[in-house]
Protein backbone atom coordinates (compact mmCIF):
# COMPACT_ATOMS: atom_id res chain seq x y z
CA UNK A 1 0.00 0.00 0.00
CA UNK A 2 2.77 2.80 0.90
CA UNK A 3 4.11 2.19 -2.63
CA UNK A 4 0.90 2.93 -4.10
CA UNK A 5 0.82 5.96 -1.89
CA UNK A 6 4.19 7.02 -2.81
CA UNK A 7 3.62 6.77 -6.37
CA UNK A 8 0.73 9.09 -6.82
CA UNK A 9 2.18 11.84 -5.01
CA UNK A 10 -0.60 12.96 -3.81
CA UNK A 11 -0.76 15.25 -0.30
CA UNK A 12 -4.72 15.87 0.04
CA UNK A 13 -6.74 13.20 1.17
CA UNK A 14 -10.19 13.01 1.61
CA UNK A 15 -11.89 10.48 4.29
CA UNK A 16 -15.26 8.71 3.68
CA UNK A 17 -17.11 7.84 6.85
CA UNK A 18 -16.21 4.12 6.59
CA UNK A 19 -12.70 4.74 7.32
CA UNK A 20 -13.11 6.94 9.93
CA UNK A 21 -15.56 4.71 11.62
CA UNK A 22 -13.08 1.57 10.77
CA UNK A 23 -10.15 3.41 12.50
CA UNK A 24 -12.11 4.77 15.57
CA UNK A 25 -13.26 0.62 16.05
CA UNK A 26 -9.30 0.09 16.02
CA UNK A 27 -9.50 -2.09 12.79
CA UNK A 28 -5.62 -2.90 11.59
CA UNK A 29 -6.50 -1.61 8.05
CA UNK A 30 -7.41 0.95 8.54
CA UNK A 31 -4.62 1.66 11.12
CA UNK A 32 -2.61 1.01 8.75
CA UNK A 33 -3.27 2.98 6.91
CA UNK A 34 -3.41 6.39 8.99
CA UNK A 35 0.18 5.07 10.31
CA UNK A 36 0.86 5.40 6.56
CA UNK A 37 -0.88 9.25 5.77
CA UNK A 38 -0.46 11.04 8.45
CA UNK A 39 2.65 13.57 7.36
CA UNK A 40 -0.46 14.38 4.27
CA UNK A 41 -3.42 16.79 4.46
CA UNK A 42 -6.32 14.63 6.24
CA UNK A 43 -9.45 16.01 5.26
CA UNK A 44 -13.09 15.12 5.43
CA UNK A 45 -16.28 16.55 4.04
CA UNK A 46 -19.13 18.41 5.73
CA UNK A 47 -21.30 14.94 5.99
CA UNK A 48 -18.35 12.94 6.72
CA UNK A 49 -18.36 14.51 10.00
CA UNK A 50 -22.29 14.63 10.05
CA UNK A 51 -22.55 11.04 9.67
CA UNK A 52 -19.93 9.81 12.05
CA UNK A 53 -20.97 12.29 14.85
CA UNK A 54 -24.57 11.34 14.42
CA UNK A 55 -24.08 7.63 14.54
CA UNK A 56 -26.37 5.70 16.56
CA UNK A 57 -25.48 4.44 20.08
CA UNK A 58 -22.36 6.61 20.95
CA UNK A 59 -21.92 7.71 24.52
CA UNK A 60 -21.52 11.99 25.22
CA UNK A 61 -17.63 10.36 26.45
CA UNK A 62 -17.65 8.62 22.89
CA UNK A 63 -18.78 11.30 21.38
CA UNK A 64 -16.21 13.56 22.92
CA UNK A 65 -13.54 11.53 21.83
CA UNK A 66 -14.55 11.48 17.77
CA UNK A 67 -14.79 15.27 17.87
CA UNK A 68 -11.18 15.72 19.45
CA UNK A 69 -10.42 13.06 16.56
CA UNK A 70 -11.77 14.84 14.17
CA UNK A 71 -9.81 18.42 15.03
CA UNK A 72 -6.88 16.39 13.09
CA UNK A 73 -8.60 17.29 9.85
CA UNK A 74 -9.79 19.92 7.73
CA UNK A 75 -13.27 19.78 7.30
CA UNK A 76 -13.82 20.71 3.78
CA UNK A 77 -17.33 22.78 3.36
CA UNK A 78 -20.09 23.09 0.25
CA UNK A 79 -19.55 25.77 -1.47
CA UNK A 80 -20.98 27.02 -5.10
CA UNK A 81 -19.18 24.75 -6.69
CA UNK A 82 -19.36 22.03 -4.63
CA UNK A 83 -22.92 22.02 -5.13
CA UNK A 84 -22.73 22.17 -8.75
CA UNK A 85 -20.89 19.39 -9.21
CA UNK A 86 -22.74 17.24 -6.59
CA UNK A 87 -25.78 18.16 -8.96
CA UNK A 88 -24.04 16.89 -11.58
CA UNK A 89 -22.76 14.15 -10.27
CA UNK A 90 -25.78 13.08 -8.83
CA UNK A 91 -27.62 13.52 -12.16
CA UNK A 92 -24.87 11.36 -14.23
CA UNK A 93 -24.37 8.48 -11.54
CA UNK A 94 -27.85 8.18 -9.65
CA UNK A 95 -25.48 8.58 -6.24
CA UNK A 96 -27.54 8.95 -2.93
CA UNK A 97 -27.35 13.02 -2.09
CA UNK A 98 -24.27 11.99 0.57
CA UNK A 99 -22.42 10.07 -1.70
CA UNK A 100 -22.69 12.46 -4.71
CA UNK A 101 -21.82 15.39 -2.10
CA UNK A 102 -18.63 13.72 -0.79
CA UNK A 103 -17.22 12.51 -4.83
CA UNK A 104 -17.76 16.46 -5.66
CA UNK A 105 -15.81 17.53 -3.00
CA UNK A 106 -12.78 15.40 -3.20
CA UNK A 107 -12.89 16.82 -6.94
CA UNK A 108 -13.34 20.38 -6.25
CA UNK A 109 -10.45 19.94 -3.31
CA UNK A 110 -8.51 18.19 -5.65
CA UNK A 111 -8.34 14.98 -2.78
CA UNK A 112 -8.11 11.48 -2.81
CA UNK A 113 -10.98 9.77 -2.08
CA UNK A 114 -10.59 7.27 0.81
CA UNK A 115 -13.31 4.78 1.36
CA UNK A 116 -14.58 1.05 0.94
CA UNK A 117 -17.55 2.02 -1.15
CA UNK A 118 -15.94 0.90 -4.68
CA UNK A 119 -19.38 0.36 -5.77
CA UNK A 120 -20.62 4.17 -6.33
CA UNK A 121 -17.19 5.57 -5.97
CA UNK A 122 -15.17 3.78 -8.51
CA UNK A 123 -17.26 4.84 -11.16
CA UNK A 124 -17.29 8.60 -11.18
CA UNK A 125 -15.30 9.99 -13.64
CA UNK A 126 -12.56 12.52 -12.48
CA UNK A 127 -12.57 11.34 -9.18
CA UNK A 128 -9.39 10.14 -7.22
CA UNK A 129 -10.63 6.90 -5.23
CA UNK A 130 -8.30 4.78 -2.87
CA UNK A 131 -9.71 1.69 -1.28
CA UNK A 132 -6.88 0.76 1.06
CA UNK A 133 -8.69 -2.68 1.68
CA UNK A 134 -7.76 -3.82 -1.83
CA UNK A 135 -4.82 -0.84 -1.97
CA UNK A 136 -5.93 -0.34 -5.82
CA UNK A 137 -5.60 3.72 -6.64
CA UNK A 138 -8.11 4.28 -9.18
Amino acid sequence: MKGILEMNGTDRYLIDTNILIYFLQGEEVASSFFKNIMDKELCISLINKIEVLAFPDISENEETEIKQFLLNFVTLNVDDPVAEETIRIRKMYKLKLGDALISATSIMHDAVLVSRNEKDFGKVDGLKFLNPYSAEMK
